[in-house]
Parts: C-alpha cells; structure tokens; sequence
C-alpha cells in the first residue's frame, strides 16, 4: 500500500502517522542491529523488533515466521493472543481475529516469499485501517532487509534455502553472555525492558537457571527509564515472600544494567485469559488469593530503619501475575512502585500504570495507597470471571473517565456471594474498600473457596502442554544447546 493513496482526516492525524513512519524506519538502527552486534542473534532481535512494534501501533499481539524450503524454520510471537497455525500463513492484508484484526505482511526477496509479520490490532475502526496497515507494510520492509543482512546471501542460495542452512546449523542464536550470566532464550520483551532465561554459573559448573532482565539498550540514555529500573531493583531485592518474584542479583555490564530474578515457570494470567476467557470461579479465587498474598507482604514491607515503606505496586496487571506449574502465583515487576520516600518526588496529576487497571484516585492522579492496587486486585477478578474488562472504551482518556465515572453492574457470570465481595473492592470511594489485601483474601476464601495449588498448577499445565515442555528442557538442560530446538518453534513460558 503506497502512502500517496492514504487519506487524513486531520493534520494532526497525518503528522502523527508520519512521525510513527519515521520511528519505523530507525526500528533498525536502534534495535535490531544491536542485538545482533551483541550476539544475541536472530530471536532476540525478532522479540525486540515485535514488541516495539506492538508498541507503535497499539497492537496487543504479532508475529514473525521465518520459512525455508519445507517450511517454519523459526517463530517468534508476542503478547497473549493464541496465534494459530493458519494465522501464521494467511495471506497478506486485513483479517478478522477475535476483539480485532490481524494485518500481514509478507517477507520476501523479490518474488521469492520467506516469511511473514503481522500485528494483532484490537477495536480499530475501519476508518484507521488502512493507516494502520501502511504502518504494518513498512515495519515489514525494515525487517526483511535485516533478515537478508543476517542471513548473509552466497553463492546463489535463496532466502529460505539460507534459512535452512542456518536451522541445520542451530546458528540463528550463538553462545552469548550478559556479565556472569550465560542467555539461553529469550523469554519476553516489553516497551522498556528485555528477559531472557539465562544459566549462572558458578564453581565446579554449579549453577541454577534465572530470568536476566536487562534495559533495552537504546533507552540507556534516558534517565527516567534508567531510574525506573534502579527503583524497582531497590524495591524488589527487599522482597521475600513465597507469592512475590525473588529478586537474586542486581548489576551492570557494557551491555547496561540488567537484574537476575526467579525464573516463573509457568506463563501469566494474561496469557491464561487469553487462551480460556473466563476461569471457573475456583480457580479464578485461588489465583486472585495467592496474588493478595503476595501484595500484603509488599505493602508490609519496612526499610532499614524499621519504619513502613507504605509500598504501592500501581501496575498490577495480569501480566504481572504469574502462575506456575506448581500452582505457585508470583507478583512481579515493581517497576514504577511507589513508596515513603518517592512520594515527596512525585508531582501530583503524574498519572503512571496501565490505565485499565488504575482505581479511580490514580486514574485522577491525586495521592494513592495500598487500597489502590486492591481496585486492580478486583479489576483483575472480575476479568477472570468474566473475560472481559469493565472500563475498557476506545481509548485511553474515555477508559479513565469510565474508571472514575462510571459503576461496575454484576455480571450474569459472577455469583451473588462473590459479587458482594467484588464490588466492595470496586467502590469508587476507597474508604468503602477493603483495608487491606489480607482481609479481601480472605473474603475472597470464604465466598468462593478456591482450589488447591496443586489442583491449579495441574490446570495450568494441560492448557499450556507446550509451554510445560520447554521449562522441562530447560530445566534439564545442561548446557545451551538443551534449549535450541523449543526456542526455534518459538515455545516458552510468557513473556514479562
């Protein structure tokens, strides 16, 4: 689609699509090229390149397929939609998919096709389709380029012979290290930061499996960014609860500053609601307890001088709620936490969080508390019961109107007993919530009484049979090459 056929409804519009154009075509410069100039290979910068998309674009998931010869040689995906094998290989262009459309777009090398990109955009009106789709068009002219540049062209062989080649040889990824961390995978991109799962080492070859989380390097030079993962490596490694991610190792190398954290094996409750909508009541409560759980020890936590932090996670998300294949839940990513001492540094009317889980105070950027996150806490239920989000409108300022506006009705799916408990953390008023996540983990027992760990791990682990597969290789493994084959298929646990 040439950008001389688009039509603007507005200035505005144009000079904010031609603005996102010109991010499109430094995507290179800025990413993929350094993923490769520090080894971190092929699927690394794929992940890097779909998550800024994403970004880009609003879209919530995508996709890159590399094909050779005989097919797939190498996959990668991004957020929670289950993209499926026919999503994978439709034709470019414009497709239906679920809330949204799915926008393809071709990788080739002249006629000869090589693989695919697309981006999974929720709620566009028609209208913005096709800005959208050019966008999608020149995201995938940068990324083939850079293919063909990895895969080095010789001796007349095609693209997808090259691709071939390189899926024998196990060499879309070489051996690559963060300080004293040795990457196996990677696990997941987000807008600011990057995981891998990685291998410390240490005596006599000694060592355990982490999830490394680094800044992705072209944020390096933004001191916000740069203190926002300072403050969450202050916060977390002060943490220590069997419902919180453990924070083991925090540093910085040539490659930036990166943390070592506990590898969740399991994926997220997003990635969950993604794949089965709505949750049966019980194991929606078991979920939601260990998640309270988790959080009271956060907002109890003291400094060094014995006094409360008043710690406030205002992100919590279902992508920040883990659940393992033992049935273990971990909250993670205190990235833009707030405590005693930030709040003297925090102007107000700062809105920071994802706006459809923000409580109403949040939402008007007036000062928060604990009772905050335990409006997201509901939020967060009433999705699992339900599959769907109460304040979701089309676009970011109408869904904070609705937060501090508009109530919450009983949905036919949420039982009367757990509805008494939910719409009490849903008041707009927060003295007329739960005074702490103890007390409405506790409602939540009595109302729906959850199931057991083991019970929930065990439901886990048969929705995501694939997933459960690679955390076993990568358990098992023993050196790196334990992981290639399920990182090559793009299997793994969810990405952060």
């Amino acid at each position: 689609m040439g950008l001389q056929t688009l039509t603007f409804k507005s200035i505005h519009q144009e000079l904010s699509f031609l603005r996102a154009h010109a991010r499109v075509t430094r995507l290179v410069d800025m990413i993929l090229e350094d993923c490769l100039a520090r080894g971190l290979g092929l699927e690394v910068a794929l992940d890097v390149f779909l998550s800024q998309c994403a970004r880009l674009l609003g879209a919530s998931s995508g996709f890159v397929q590399l094909r050779g010869t005989q097919g797939p040689v190498l996959t990668r995906r991004f957020g929670p939609a289950a993209l499926r094998k026919q999503q994978l290989s439709a034709a470019e262009g414009v497709h239906p998919f679920e809330r949204g459309q799915l926008l393809v777009k071709n990788l080739a090398f002249g006629p000869a096709q090589f693989g695919a990109f697309g981006l999974v955009v929720e709620d566009l009106p028609a209208k913005e389709i096709p800005l959208a789709r050019a966008l999608v068009d020149a995201m995938g002219e940068q990324l083939d380029n850079t293919v063909l540049t990895f895969i080095a062209l010789s001796d007349g062989a095609s693209p997808a012979q090259r691709l071939d080649e390189l899926a024998v040889a196990e060499s879309f990824r070489p051996k690559a290290r963060f300080g004293r961390y040795e990457l196996l995978s990677p696990l997941g991109t987000g807008g600011m930061a990057q995981v891998f799962v990685a291998r410390q080492k240490g005596p006599e070859g000694v060592g355990r499996l982490v999830a490394l989380k680094r800044i992705l390097p072209y944020l390096l030079d933004e001191p916000e960014i740069v203190e926002q993962f300072l403050d969450e490596a202050r916060v977390s490694l002060q943490l220590a609860h069997a419902n919180l991610a453990v924070v083991y190792d925090f540093g910085r190398t040539p490659g930036g500053y990166y943390l070592a954290m506990e590898l969740v094996k399991g994926p997220s409750l997003a990635a969950v609601l993604a794949r089965m909508q709505a949750l049966e009541p019980r194991i929606a409560g078991a979920i939601l307890v260990q998640t309270l759980h988790g959080l009271h020890a956060a907002h109890e936590l003291c400094g060094d001088d014995g006094r409360p932090l008043d710690l406030v996670h205002r992100d919590l998300s279902p992508q920040n709620v883990m659940i393992g294949f033992d049935g273990t839940v971990k909250v993670l990513d205190f990235g833009i936490a707030l405590t005693r001492d930030k709040r003297s540094q925090t102007e107000l009317g700062i809105i920071k969080g994802k706006p459809l889980y923000m409580s109403p105070e949040q939402a008007m950027g007036e000062p928060i508390d604990r009772r905050s996150d335990l409006f997201a806490a509901g939020l967060i239920l009433y999705e699992a019961l339900t599959g769907e989000r109460p304040f979701k409108r089309e676009t970011a300022d109408t869904t904070l109107d609705a937060i501090i506006e508009e109530p919450v009705h009983r949905h036919p799916r949420v039982p009367r007993k757990v509805w008494k408990v939910l719409s009490r953390a849903l008041e707009k008023d927060r003295r007329q919530r739960h005074s702490n996540a103890l007390e409405l983990a506790r409602d939540i027992e009595a109302a729906m009484e959850p199931v057991a760990p083991d019970e929930l791990g065990k439901a886990v682990r048969e929705q995501f049979a694939d997933a459960y597969r690679a955390v076993q290789a990568w358990t098992m493994a023993t050196a790196p090459q334990g992981t290639s084959a399920e990182t090559k298929q793009g299997t793994g646990t969810d990405g952060r």
